[in-house]
């Protein structure tokens, strides 16, 4: 009996003696704030394998650090100054709790309870949240099918959401308190007439007018001397990747998208990450030429394009371009080696991408000046995309420690 509880007690002393260092060294000359560092677990595990044997804790000093687990990659939101370097350390955790975190980012889809559908629209007084969903053949738009018109996704700075359907573009919420908040919002818009969202609230509202344009980020694809953007398909299946503390990620799998007698499947991943304005686009398609997104373009506000030499670039527009009418900043961020053509349409400021491999990554943005901490002046926003720009360039530098 002694032997088997040393033997324990060597075991569980050698779990909580488990650990790692990792040096984040952040090399320029902006301060990182609330910065997402990517961790390759199978680096960790390689270096000390019993962490693979347990959950484990990360640490700055004697600070916990929230994390989590994305892709096989440990993420995290950190803030280091400029031109400086931070240690943290993974130890292993063995205690019975399970470990949570306060989320910081927040995804959905939710479509009308129940399914039924009677003279053009779903019936029924609820909406439910899903993890996957085949979108029916029959949905159209304003048919109440979906809260707020498709999947909605959120840090705490601001939202977002697309419409899943035909028009397939996306749409901003303005936030007046930074909070998460999606989960409550439309609940009761549930007859597709006066929803609530376009009235300002007390947390703020939707502050993006898109017609016809590409809104802030949409996807299409130039042909026939025009954008096409992805309203024409087989079918469409919905899937919530990830609802987490640091990142949420929601993925739409579109089968038979027709452009100009051609079909493409395309698959397209957005996230967000705890802290942050940006959308992510994480694109797939096979043997299609380009893929086109942008910003929607209205009178009286001003475009910029970006000024630096780094491989991430972006383009801009502010002005009185909300619904409120009120000053907001929109923007898209590209990597130039992806770049085809810059241009413009009567509807939107275009960038055109040629996939890599079959892959195209972008990012959107946008700030409203009624936030509790604004970006109320061009000057502003613009200085904010160039520190944006600056982590894009020059991410934190890893280094597995010994």
């Amino acid at each position: 009996m002694k032997s088997k509880i040393f033997i324990l007690t060597f075991f569980i002393s050698f779990l909580l003696s488990a650990q790692v260092k990792v040096e984040l060294i952040n090399k320029s000359e902006f301060d990182k704030i609330d910065e997402c560092v990517c961790l390759p677990l199978s680096k960790i595990t390689e270096r000390e394998s019993s962490l693979s044997l347990s959950v484990f804790k990360l640490f700055d000093g004697d600070k916990e650090i929230p994390y989590q687990l994305s892709d096989n990659k440990i993420i995290f939101i950190i803030d280091i100054p400029a031109k400086s370097k931070k240690n943290i350390v993974i130890k292993a955790y063995t205690g019975n709790d399970p470990i949570q975190y306060k989320n910081r980012t927040y995804a959905e889809l939710s479509p009308k309870k129940g399914g039924v559908y009677f003279d053009g629209k779903f019936r029924g007084s609820e909406f439910e949240n899903v993890s996957r969903y085949k979108v029916p053949a029959i949905h159209k738009d304003h048919d109440a099918l979906f809260k707020y018109e498709g999947p909605g996704w959120e840090s705490e700075l601001v939202g977002y959401r697309f419409y899943l359907d035909w028009r397939n573009a996306t749409d901003i919420f303005g936030k007046k308190i930074y909070e998460l908040l999606l989960k409550n919002v439309g609940t009761h818009d549930t007859v597709a007439a006066d929803d609530s969202y376009h009235n300002m609230q007390d947390w703020g509202m939707d502050i993006f007018k898109v017609g016809s344009s590409l809104g802030i980020g949409s996807i299409g694809m130039w042909a026939d001397n025009k954008v096409n953007m992805v309203s024409k398909t087989d079918s469409v299946i919905f899937q919530l990747n990830e609802n987490g503390p640091i990142r949420s990620t929601i993925e739409t799998n579109y089968f038979g998208w027709l452009v100009n007698s051609k079909k493409y499947d395309l698959s397209a991943k957005l996230s967000i990450n705890a802290g942050s304005r940006l959308t992510k686009c994480d694109l797939k398609i096979e043997n299609a030429e380009n893929i086109v997104t942008g910003l929607a373009k209205y009178e009286g506000t001003s475009y910029v394009e970006s000024k630096c030499n780094g491989d991430w670039q972006y383009i801009s527009v502010f002005g009185k371009q909300s619904l409120n009418n009120d000053n907001m900043g929109i923007a898209l961020f590209y990597n130039k080696k992806s770049l085809m053509e810059l241009s413009e349409d009567n509807l939107s400021y275009l960038v055109k991408l040629k996939p890599d491999d079959g892959k195209v990554t972008y990012y959107f943005a946008a700030a409203w000046e009624l936030e509790p901490k604004p970006l109320s002046t061009e000057k502003e926003f613009i200085n904010y995309l160039d520190s944006e720009l600056n982590v894009l360039n020059n991410p934190i530098t890893v280094e597995i420690k010994d």
